[in-house]
């Protein structure tokens, strides 16, 4: 089969979408408090759509988008029966449970300073987890938990039993 010559759009090779109550709340606390830069929304004037980027790594935010708006957006009948599924999952439970996300960031220290900085409160203080990063869990405005990290060496105890 030959190799299609064509490059692909997409930036980033991959990204998580979390279901949002709000996009441009979530947008602003991404951006102003975690230091997402978004790069993408949809619709430009009322988004119900965005896509943010933290050093390469991307996060989707979207809303559940009401019938009619599904139908405005060309959903097939399938697709709008999924939504349908997914809206009654939502409303059994809050969003974000059992979700982590794991962003990795040059310096996790630095980080969690920045996050205290922006009033940002930790669900753990920071900590090097013997499976070889140092990391801090916070949770976003719908309760998904972004786990931001920095690769550390394993401790050689731990090291030589992950590799037997």
């Amino acid at each position: 089969m030959a190799k299609s010559k064509k490059k692909s759009k997409q930036r980033h090779p991959n990204a998580i979408h979390l279901t949002v109550a709000s996009v441009p709340r979530a947008v602003r606390f991404y951006e102003e408090k975690l230091g997402f830069k978004m790069t993408e929304s949809f619709p430009p004037e009322k988004p119900v759509w965005a896509a943010l980027v933290l050093g390469g790594q991307a996060v989707m935010l979207g809303e559940l988008p009401s019938l009619q708006e599904a139908k405005q957006f060309g959903m097939s009948q399938e697709e709008i029966d999924v939504l349908k599924q997914d809206a009654r999952a939502i409303a059994r439970g809050a969003l974000g449970v059992g979700v982590s996300y794991y962003v990795k960031v040059d310096n996790v220290d630095a980080f969690a300073r920045k996050l205290k900085k922006n009033r940002i409160k930790p669900m753990l203080p920071v900590k090097t987890q013997f499976y070889g990063i140092r990391d801090v869990h916070v949770t976003d405005l719908d309760g998904y938990r972004l786990v931001f990290f920095t690769p550390v060496e394993m401790p050689a105890a731990v090291a030589g039993a992950a590799s037997t």
